[in-house]
């Protein structure tokens, strides 16, 4: 009963909040209607900055973002968890603390315990992962992007990404952007130290370039949790003239990263600094060596208002991996090649913005696992470091977008986009009987394809408001370590969804706000294995529903009686993921998200470049298993930052300090089918206490 009066009243306070887009205006505030005004971008630049890529995410009828690097450098930067923490929509989560973050979007890759599936990761347009978009989100790095677009679902189609999840794009400094040197330094407890060097210049003959090298380093507040990552980035630009221009990118990684594995929730409550002893035995771990990524993009103005671009990319990962169990050696590569054309044109006094393009992917994946060196040695089972899966994937993808807006009338633009995407996935397996509970033996492949056409309608209600709709279809094949299971290969999970939403304002109050349903048909989920009492699979789930609200709000208020001003931001997320009338798990809930996760943030900023103010940080309770026999309990942290900015942007200063309250709590979860038992280890702790100096300088 609670929870309903709770949900009710929480119903009630947001249908108030949606109200506020036709409200902020009334009409003593604009007394002369203004026509509406739709911002268009310049589509003969090559160059784009934060400012245009702002204008043309407006043409966007959907809910898309952008995040400036400068809001989230203000404070400590671990991962993409800094990057998106005021951001409704995502749900990130560095589970212990750790570097990669667990990442999803609308649901997108529920069932994965870590890392993210069913998001494109992009740097510049390009892939950064594989190209059955199966990764981690370490590969994303926001410490160096100058802003980060992110685009929600069908929203992304302009990259060719169809996907429940959408894309997530690093747009790279570059000499012209980062003109100088710069030197960062974070530390903080348990042995965290952060250092990055990064330079930019600009030179006469057409030449730019930018580098950065950073190291971090720490011991992890748990057991078995310590991490260490170097990073090389760099890009070389040339203007071949004012039309035409290329850039080279190139990234080397080495990581290494213990994993302290999950506890039981009262073993978490205790002393979350502990470690799952079966990790702690194996000295569970991923070292890379290391992971590298190179490619190139060449853009040309065609005409006055047209612009082409063309890329390649090539990508590998290699990692040795100790964990309970088994010892994983995995070697990937994967390359491919897009295509992207703009072309702006005016028909019959309607404007168009025509966008076509194609992406091709290759890879392959080589995954070794033996059995540890502790192995229990018996007459009945295998040898310690005996061999027991040898999986070579291969992987293959080709995508055809195109997407046209066109201005129907001064305030109101139809946009009408579809993608055909190919997929081909190749396995050969070789498992031993101690294996074949997790891994299927033999050889298969499978092909798919999938047709995802988008219809939007975009209205300016408003030179300082717009409402967006759009209907849309989203298409992702399994990857190519998962298609293949003891029961048969895996159907593409498909998708039909509807969103609804709003966006405007200016400094002094703004919002964006979306509500969206998908329609999910074949989910990649995970089920028990018959065969195997107690082990699970991924399999295709019927039918389950995806419903969600994302809504942010911000504004500035100036104070009377001191200088300065105060900023604050509220991020609030709703969600329901649900089976629709399953025949195991009836209109159960999926677990892993919280059904409310919010954030509000109040910043004081003096003019002279002081900056202080807290982050308040809330998640409902979350389902563990799709029994849903087991729940998480939510959670609320306080924190605090308190910096200096010079406003010559020569330096900056920051204390950063993270859950002040030293509240324990669950940051994420394993996946489960049936936890059975409120002892089972699946639970993830979130960061305790911890104070994070850090100090920047610019020449």
């Amino acid at each position: 009963m609670c929870r309903r009066r709770f949900d009710s009243s929480f119903s009630v306070i947001l249908s108030c909040f949606l109200l506020l887009p036709a409200t902020a205006y009334s009409s003593a505030d604009h007394a002369q209607r203004l026509e509406a005004v739709r911002v268009k971008g310049n589509a003969t630049s090559l160059e784009r900055d934060i400012d245009a890529a702002r204008a043309e995410l407006e043409r966007v009828a959907g809910n898309v973002s952008v995040i400036p690097a400068d809001q989230y450098r203000e404070g400590v930067v671990l991962g993409l968890q800094e990057a998106f923490a005021s951001v409704p929509g995502v749900y990130a989560r560095n589970p212990s603390g750790q570097v990669s973050a667990r990442l999803s979007i609308r649901g997108s890759g529920i069932s994965a315990a870590s890392g993210l599936r069913g998001i494109r990761l992009l740097r510049d347009g390009l892939p950064l992962g594989r190209i059955d978009d199966f990764g981690d989100t370490i590969y994303a790095d926001p410490a160096n992007a100058d802003y980060i677009e992110l685009y929600r679902g069908a929203n992304s189609l302009q990259y060719g990404a169809a996907t429940l999840g959408g894309a997530i794009n690093l747009v790279s400094p570059t000499g012209y952007t980062h003109a100088g040197a710069a030197w960062r330094m974070e530390a903080g407890p348990d042995g965290y130290v952060k250092g990055q060097a990064r330079a930019g210049q600009v030179f006469d003959n057409g030449l730019d370039a930018y580098a950065s090298i950073s190291s971090m380093r720490t011991n992890g507040y748990r057991e078995n949790s310590g991490h260490t990552v170097t990073r090389f980035y760099g890009n070389l630009g040339y203007r071949f003239n004012a039309r035409s221009q290329g850039r080279l990118h190139v990234t080397s990684e080495h990581y290494r990263v213990q994993m302290p594995g999950p506890l039981t929730l009262g073993q978490l409550l205790d002393d979350p600094s502990a470690a799952n002893p079966d990790n702690v035995r194996a000295g569970s771990r991923i070292r890379t060596t290391p992971r590298w990524h190179v490619a190139y993009q060449h853009d040309w103005r065609v005409g006055e208002a047209d612009k082409l671009s063309m890329g390649v990319f090539h990508t590998g990962t290699r990692f040795i991996s100790p964990t309970a169990g088994r010892v994983t050696h995995y070697d990937a590569t994967d390359y491919g090649a897009s295509l992207r054309h703009e072309i702006n044109r005016e028909l019959n006094g309607r404007k168009h913005r025509f966008v076509w393009g194609a992406n091709y992917g290759r890879g392959s994946s080589d995954n070794q696992a033996y059995l540890p060196d502790d192995w229990p040695r018996s007459p009945y089972l295998p040898a310690p470091g005996s061999q027991v899966v040898s999986i070579g994937a291969s992987r293959s993808s080709f995508e055809l977008f195109a997407e046209n807006s066109v201005d129907i009338s001064s305030d109101v633009a139809l946009i009408v986009g579809a993608q055909a995407a190919w997929a081909e996935r190749r396995t050969t397996n070789k498992v031993s009987p101690i294996a074949s509970a997790f891994f299927a033996g033999g050889e298969s492949s499978d092909r798919y394809f999938g047709l995802s056409p988008k219809l939007g309608l975009l209205w300016d209600i408003h030179p300082q408001a717009q409402v967006f709709a759009n209907i849309s279809r989203s298409f992702e094949p399994p990857s190519s370590l998962a298609f293949y299971t003891q029961e048969g290969n895996l159907e593409a999970q498909r998708a039909t969804t509807l969103e609804v939403g709003t966006r405007g304002g200016g400094k002094e109050f703004g919002w964006d706000a979306a509500v969206y349903h998908a329609w999910i048909r074949n989910e990649l989920v995970e089920f028990p294995l018959a065969a195997y009492p107690g082990a699970i699979i991924a399999r295709n789930a019927d039918r389950t529903r995806h419903i969600g609200l994302e809504l942010g709000l911000h504004g500035e208020l100036p104070l009377a009686r001191m200088p300065g001003t105060i900023e604050w931001n509220v991020a609030y997320t709703w969600s329901q993921f649900r089976f629709n009338r399953d025949a195991v798990y009836g209109n159960n809930a999926l677990p892993g998200i919280p059904q409310h996760v919010a954030r509000l943030g109040l910043v004081y900023r003096h003019p002279k470049g002081y900056y202080a103010g807290p982050s308040i940080e809330l998640a409902s309770s979350a389902n563990v298993d799709q029994a849903n026999t087991l729940r998480a309990p939510g959670y609320g942290t306080v924190n605090f930052t308190l910096g200096y900015k010079d406003p010559a942007d020569r330096y900056r200063l920051f204390i950063d300090a993270r859950n002040l309250a030293n509240k324990y709590y669950v940051a994420t979860t394993d996946y489960v089918v049936d936890a059975n038992s409120r002892d089972r280890a699946v639970f993830y702790p979130g960061q305790t206490r911890s104070v994070y100096i850090g100090f920047e300088a610019n020449w």
